[in-house]
């Protein structure tokens, strides 16, 4: 006969073991900024500290404080187990649930990042203009992060030959570099066709081919793609975590509910971090 206490470190063990096997789009997309307040001030956005020769003294840059600020959220999945499936031993019944939950909590973060991936022409940045935009400053510069074209191999390379120009304050090049093509479901054919094909349809080589990594995120159901540069410890997002999946069990509803509840929370938040590592085609 299997005790609440037994039953809570049995499931505690299949969650964790389950949520530490998951890997989560998240780690790809953003850059996890471990917090331990109920908000964190992004102070060096939009700073890009650049190498230079040294000539007496050093060449002191001040961070401008754009203001950005990400708070963050509590989360939380639930289930209820009636005590007598306790007391027969009848808890692994539970077990694909608890997986799930599990699974379910680890992806949560790439969720998260996605809901702002998919409002970026309307959601803003730390230089006040929505993270997708055609009017972004940089020193005497703009830039247009945001434009149209169906995906293809002449779009994908003027995409990043735009990314490839952005220049710092200084003018210096940023070295942005793109490296995944992100689409959705709608756009799995041209993407195919347009990185993984070696040979274009009139049988001329492939400029694309092989050059970038493909994330397909059914989260994005029209037929817009995005270029983004994921390669450097900065990314285009955020994933901002101050609890991450922490399994919870409570036995206080056992007098009135006669059951037991098993979940987990979160307290987290996705936001924006540089403009410059991400372009957005309509798809049309």
């Amino acid at each position: 006969m299997a005790h609440f206490e037994e039953t809570a470190i049995g499931f505690k063990a299949i969650f964790q073991k389950t949520f530490n096997d998951v890997k989560s789009e998240a780690d790809t997309l953003a850059m996890r900024v471990n917090s331990n307040n109920l908000s964190e001030k992004y102070v060096w956005l939009g700073n890009f500290p650049m190498m230079k020769e040294w000539v007496g003294d050093r060449d002191i840059k001040k961070f401008k404080d754009y203001g950005y600020t990400l708070e963050n959220q509590p989360f939380e999945a639930t289930v209820t187990v009636p005590n007598n499936h306790l007391e027969y031993d009848k808890v692994g019944l539970y077990k694909p649930a608890i997986e799930q939950m599990a699974f379910n909590a680890k992806k949560f973060g790439a969720k998260l990042v996605a809901d702002i991936l998919l409002t970026g022409e309307s959601s803003k940045c730390y230089d006040g203009l929505s993270f997708f935009n055609d009017a972004h400053k940089i020193g005497n510069d703009t830039y247009a992060n945001l434009g149209t074209g169906v995906l293809n191999s002449e779009n994908l390379i003027a995409a990043q030959a735009f990314m490839m120009s952005i220049k710092g304050d200084s003018g210096q090049s940023l070295g942005v570099m793109p490296s995944h093509l992100v689409c959705g479901p709608k756009n799995l054919a041209n993407a195919i066709k347009t990185i993984e094909k070696d040979l274009l349809v009139g049988g001329e080589t492939n400029p694309t081919y092989k050059r970038y990594e493909l994330l397909v995120m059914p989260e994005i159901t029209d037929s817009s793609w995005y270029l983004m540069d994921l390669s450097k410890p900065v990314k285009p997002f955020v994933l901002q975590v101050a609890k991450d999946g922490v399994f919870e069990a409570s036995n206080d509803h056992h007098f009135m509910k006669d059951a037991a509840l098993f979940g987990c929370k979160s307290f987290m938040n996705a936001g924006y971090a540089l403009w410059q590592l991400a372009y957005k085609s309509s798809g049309a």
